[in-house]
């Protein structure tokens, strides 16, 4: 059975950016050492036998037509909003360069 390295959990912490104590990455080298020997066990499954499949159900897609309903309009929308600017909601920016 491959074993995850406690090596291995910090570098991927490292990589996610993910602080994790001795503690957790004890546990997650555990953890991710049983995920990989539940893996291994299921590449060895005889599926020689198994027809292949692309839906596993019966199930389809259900269309329903569009219909046209009254909505707010733009004024409306905005009226309660702190922030707006050039008839559109003004939000903190998320995403910045490094």
């Amino acid at each position: 059975m491959t074993k995850i390295s406690k090596d291995t959990v910090r570098n991927l912490a490292k990589l996610a950016k993910l602080n994790l104590t001795d503690r957790q990455i004890d546990k997650y080298s555990q953890d991710l050492t049983a995920v990989v020997g539940y893996m291994e066990e299921i590449k060895n499954i005889d599926v020689s036998q198994v027809s292949e499949t692309s839906r596993v159900t019966e199930e389809e897609n259900i269309f329903r037509e569009d219909e046209v309903k009254p909505s707010l309009s733009q004024k409306e929308a905005l009226k309660n909003s702190k922030n707006t600017h050039n008839d559109y909601f003004l939000v903190p920016q998320i995403l910045k360069e490094d």
